[in-house]
């Protein structure tokens, strides 16, 4: 048994055992799923030392599950430590501190000087800044604890050189990383937080970090309330930008997919009732729609008792996102195109939906060279070993044509979209630019290299180049399935391997978000501002400088999965998008069938869901 399929047959049986393990420990489910990660990951390291014989392998995953924990609490505790000392070895207090530096032009000349350094002291000064051991970082990097303080000793000096030695250590603990902007004066306000108080906050925000700064009205109505007066400071040209208050559920952006954990779109059919009909596209495992036996492909022709067509179809989707619950009339199609009106189905929104990064994976069969399917559905940093492990799959069967299916992807993590992109080609190398950030007038432009993206995820444990190494694929080309539900990190993939293999893009045109984010918060002891802002701060591009999709990346195969009905399931050969990018592999099973003579005419999708891209590092 090779060392790859007693991996994935030690991940199956285990999975869930140290998932509730990791869980009694901490009780918290994020980081259970993310100390299970780490687990997954360390026992990867060491499988070659693992005799394939033994049956039962979870006393060892307790172990390391412990580690795990141990280790995040040492950590914490150093930090913690850290904080204690500046305090105390400080002149003044970190408030009266901060008093006498300009906090923005600080921590902007900071991060510019950072970028000066080379890559190696800048990585070893960042993973130390974060908490990580000497040792931990020796590991990470492959290097020697030797070598790690060099680079350490490196660091420091060039940045104590060109800012000063305080001023280092209190920034880098409170404020370099954390993609949060704290206080921003030199005193904290006292007594109730009042409107224009808080409408200060946001526009001082925006001037800083907003892509469109330069457009910012010059004297906005400062008497509205947060929500409507951000409002009034966005761009035209703005869609994503939202400002939320994280003990306040409705005010977070919602959609069908988030509330009920599927997608759905209204086509227009001569023969529905209101000659409009409801397709059920997605449902996400143990979403509340799945509870209520929705999936993929059906149909339906009411809602909350309204007949469906073209014209009330927005209204009564919002009215299902806003409602959190409904009533759907179900029917059937028959192959004469007959609508017939079935069951009353009432749906219900509450919860949290896992989505699965991995929908499907398969190889598939009758092409003229190995090929596979990969149904990508979340860019999520804590289901990394997933990915890993289909991509180990395809690396074992030798695999030369690569289907990636992202028609149903909102998004996520950069990171999690650098790994997946440096994954489908050997030709991509850890120092080769990933993507490239432009930004307003005073955060300027930036790019990025595969690994350094790799080494920022928005939570759990970087998955290393040398990882992704040993399973990338010898691929000149990939086959990339996109939709009007393609967002964010998910073009990202789709652009930004353009420099590096060619593209095939099959299906239809994207969402069209080539932006990335920051999170701004009040981090102040005590807090006063309840609000976080996310607003458009950088466009992004490619390696080559491409970009500029804000109207969404358009196929070079247009291909329509709605003009043809019933829809097939993910990663069957009879899926028009799949078909499409198999008959342009030479599969001689890759024909589109169309099972309706009328195709619907017209769509009503409603907003896709966008997970934001997070830029790490402003």
């Amino acid at each position: 048994m090779s060392a790859a399929v007693f991996f994935i047959k030690l991940y199956n049986v285990n999975y869930q055992k140290v998932y509730d393990f990791s869980y009694k420990l901490c009780g918290d489910p994020h980081r259970a799923k993310d100390i299970t990660q780490q687990c997954f990951l360390r026992l990867w390291e060491k499988i070659d030392t693992i005799d394939s014989n033994q049956e039962d392998i979870f006393p060892l995953l307790f172990v390391i599950a412990k580690r795990v924990v141990i280790d995040e609490s040492r950590r914490a505790s150093t930090s913690a430590q850290a904080y204690k000392d500046i305090l105390h070895t400080s002149t003044g207090s970190v408030d009266e501190t901060v008093t006498n530096i300009d906090y923005k032009q600080l921590k902007h000349r900071l991060s510019n000087i950072l970028e000066l350094l080379p890559d190696k002291p800048r990585t070893v000064y960042e993973f130390r800044d974060s908490g990580y051991s000497h040792k931990e970082i020796a590991a990470m990097l492959n290097i020697s604890v030797t070598t790690v303080r060099t680079h350490l000793k490196t660091a420091t000096h060039f940045i104590r050189k060109r800012i000063g030695n305080a001023t280092v250590i209190l920034v880098g603990t409170l404020v370099l990383w954390s993609c949060r902007k704290g206080n921003d004066g030199p005193s904290i306000p006292t007594g109730p937080v009042t409107t224009a108080e808080v409408n200060r906050w946001i526009l001082d925000s925006m001037q800083w970090f907003y892509y469109w700064k330069e457009g910012l009205p010059s004297t906005p109505d400062a008497s509205s309330e947060a929500p409507a007066y951000f409002n009034s400071l966005k761009n035209a040209a703005d869609r994503f930008s939202f400002l939320y208050d994280p003990a306040v559920w409705n005010t977070y952006p919602a959609s069908i997919r988030s509330v009920y954990g599927m997608e759905v779109t209204v086509v227009s059919d001569d023969k529905a009732p209101g000659g409009a009909l409801g397709i059920i596209q997605l449902v996400q495992p143990g979403s509340p729609a799945a509870s209520k036996g929705l999936a993929r492909g059906q149909l339906f022709t009411r809602i909350n008792g309204q007949t469906l067509s073209i014209g009330n179809a927005p209204t009564l989707l919002s009215a299902l996102v806003k409602d959190r619950k409904g009533q759907l009339k179900m029917a059937d199609k028959a192959a004469d195109g007959k609508v017939t009106e079935t069951t009353e189905q009432p749906v219900t929104g509450g919860g949290v939906t896992e989505e699965p990064a991995v929908q499907q994976s398969l190889i598939l069969t009758g092409t003229p060279q190995p090929a596979a399917y990969l149904c990508f559905n979340y860019f999520d940093d804590l289901q990394s070993a997933a990915l890993l492990q289909a991509f180990n799959t395809y690396h074992q069967q030798g695999i030369q044509h690569l289907v990636i299916d992202l028609r149903y992807s909102p998004g996520g993590s950069v990171a999690m979209a650098a790994v997946l992109c440096a994954l489908v080609s050997n030709h991509i190398k850890p120092t080769d630019i990933f993507a490239q950030y432009n930004g307003n007038s005073r955060l300027g432009n930036r790019s990025i290299t595969f690994e350094r993206a790799m080494s920022l995820p928005e939570q759990g444990t970087p998955v290393s180049f040398e990882q992704v190494k040993a399973l990338q694929l010898p691929l000149n080309k990939v086959y990339i399935l996109t939709g009007p539900h393609t967002a964010s990190a998910a073009e990202m993939v789709v652009n930004n391997l353009k420099p590096y293999v060619t593209v095939i893009q099959v299906g239809g045109t994207t969402l069209g978000k080539d932006e990335g984010m920051v999170t701004i918060s009040d981090t102040r002891n005590p807090k006063r501002i309840p609000w976080v802002l996310m607003p458009i701060t950088y466009k992004l591009l490619n390696a080559t400088g491409a970009g500029g999709y804000h109207q969404g990346l358009a196929p070079a195969y247009p291909v329509d999965e709605l003009a043809s009905l019933p829809l097939q399931p993910l990663g069957n050969t009879s899926d028009p998008l799949l078909a499409k990018a198999l008959q342009q592999i030479g599969a001689p099973g890759g024909r589109i069938a169309h099972t309706e003579q009328n195709a619907p005419r017209q769509h009503i999708t409603p907003g896709a869901m966008a997970y934001p891209v997070m830029v790490t590092h402003p």
